[in-house]
């Protein structure tokens, strides 16, 4: 309902300027568009400021409201209009309120034209499901005095159109759906969907995310010095233009609507909140987050678009159960392999010392000269520098031979990640020394069809033999000026 609601908002905008009639317009559940009506004929009279009759041409003409009590289904809310002027929804004190809506509701409840009047003395309300109404929305005025508008059943000619009166008189009108919306909805229809705060840009900020599933290791990615790389299940680069979504997604996170708000544990463990499937940790300076994804909602349709029920921790105002589109939700499914770089450890040929590699047992290293930029310090600016020579021993290579088989290093694939700790010692071993003096060390170990990948200590993939195979040829190839390998 709370899109329909917000699909109403800008007919009573725009109808505001007309005289004090409002046209109000219908919003299906489809989201079609918005049908218009134009009364063909208004009365001239108009109503004193204390009367509410039907020969004024509305069911309610007064500015002065101080409340709407909206009762319906056995529950209610009241908007209640605050010294400045801002309605608030009393029962969601201390929660985040769309003050659009509310103002809106105060705005229909102003003056409700009705489209016609059905019946001028009705003996009996009850055709018209006005003796059991669907909704009350009594309207109290700043003088105390009050009228209680009933909500009855949908037109059976017009579903555009729903039957209204007022309590204490015979008089039946056919009013727009969209009144009939305000006054059958609920407090939580005006809880705002944006549940978390929306990015400062403090790319500069450490930050950290943790996505847990059950049955499955935790994911955690962090960002260190603009940085974001993943540190488990395994220590690896983050393709940003795939991960850009699960590590920004917490940030301005818009639900579809509010189920429920403040609830207790009863209702977290009804919705698969309490011991949830998915939970996606977040910190960054102040901010510190935690999102549960519990069930599915079910569908009623199956065009509809699947949601899950959430719950967010670390922000006292959005304590409510809500609705979210899957598609917000990337971290439901992601998994480790979907988020990594295709390169293993990305080091720039004009940020490094040096290439050593040991295969079976023989160590050869490569000394590479860069120029165009500062040789102490990984270089942020590398489109200023250029290599300009590599040497293996006292031998100078072909620079565009070594380039060929340093992208084939490149070319370790991440396709397996690979946890398992095989023992014994690395078949294959190379280490890049960086311009500011760190290395990057990559470990191959023997395990069953190919190798176990050790990144700087931690093992990560698997890595299949056919590449160690190629570089290992390629560094004959290179020493004895052959043609070199470049796939596997």
């Amino acid at each position: 309902m709370k899109n329909k609601i917000i699909g109403i908002i800008a007919g009573l905008v725009c109808c505001a300027v007309f005289a004090g009639a409002i046209v109000f317009m219908s919003l299906s559940d489809n989201s079609e568009s918005m049908h218009e009506h134009t009364q063909d004929e208004q009365s001239s009279q108009q109503a004193s400021q204390h009367e509410f009759s039907h020969n004024s041409g509305y069911i309610t003409s007064r500015e002065d409201i101080a409340s709407v009590t909206v009762t319906s289904g056995g529950k209610s809310y009241t908007a209640e209009v605050t010294s400045n002027g801002i309605p608030q929804i009393i029962e969601l004190k201390g929660i985040k309120q769309d003050v659009r809506l509310a103002n809106a509701l105060i705005t229909l409840c102003k003056s409700i034209h009705p489209y016609k009047l059905v019946e001028q003395d009705a003996a009996d309300l009850g055709k018209y499901g006005l003796d059991q109404p669907e909704g009350v929305g009594e309207i109290v005025y700043k003088d105390s005095t009050k009228v209680r508008v009933l909500i009855g059943d949908v037109s059976p000619g017009d579903e555009r159109y729903v039957y209204a009166s007022v309590q204490g008189s015979d008089k039946v009108w056919l009013v727009e759906s969209s009144v009939r919306t305000y006054l059958t909805g609920k407090a939580e229809d005006f809880v705002s969907t944006v549940m978390t705060p929306v990015s400062e840009a403090t790319e500069t900020l450490d930050a950290k995310l943790t996505v847990g599933k059950k049955g499955s290791a935790d994911i955690v990615v962090q960002r260190n010095s603009g940085r974001w790389q993943m540190s488990l299940p395994i220590k690896a680069e983050l393709d940003m233009q795939k991960a850009s979504a699960t590590v920004n997604g917490l940030y301005g996170l818009n639900a579809q609507y509010c189920e429920c708000i403040r609830p207790d544990d009863t209702k977290l463990a009804e919705y698969g909140l309490k011991e949830p499937a998915v939970t996606v940790s977040f910190k960054e300076g102040t901010v510190d987050l935690t999102l549960f994804i519990g069930n599915a909602v079910k569908r009623d349709d199956s065009s509809e678009q699947e949601k899950y029920y959430c719950f967010i921790k670390g922000s006292s105002d959005t304590e409510c159960i809500y609705a979210v589109a899957k598609q917000y939700l990337p971290w439901v499914e992601i998994t480790a392999q979907e988020l990594i770089s295709e390169v293993m450890l990305p080091n720039y040929l004009v940020n490094l010392r040096s290439v050593e590699i040991t295969a079976d047992g023989k160590k050869t290293e490569y000394v590479i000269t860069n120029e165009g930029g500062d040789n102490t310090r990984i270089n942020e600016d590398i489109s200023k520098m250029r290599t300009v020579s590599v040497k293996c021993g006292e031998k100078e290579l072909e620079i565009y031979k070594f380039r060929q088989f340093y992208e084939l290093l490149m070319k370790c694939p991440t396709n397996k990640i690979f946890t398992e700790d095989v023992k014994g010692d690395a078949k294959l071993t190379v280490v890049y020394n960086k311009n500011d003096g760190t290395a990057d060390r990559l470990e191959l170990v023997k395990t069953g069809e190919g190798y176990g990948a050790r990144v700087n200590a931690k093992m990560s993939y698997f890595v299949p033999q056919s590449w160690a195979d190629a570089v290992t040829a390629d560094i004959n190839a290179l020493a004895d000026g052959k043609t070199l390998r470049t796939d596997f």
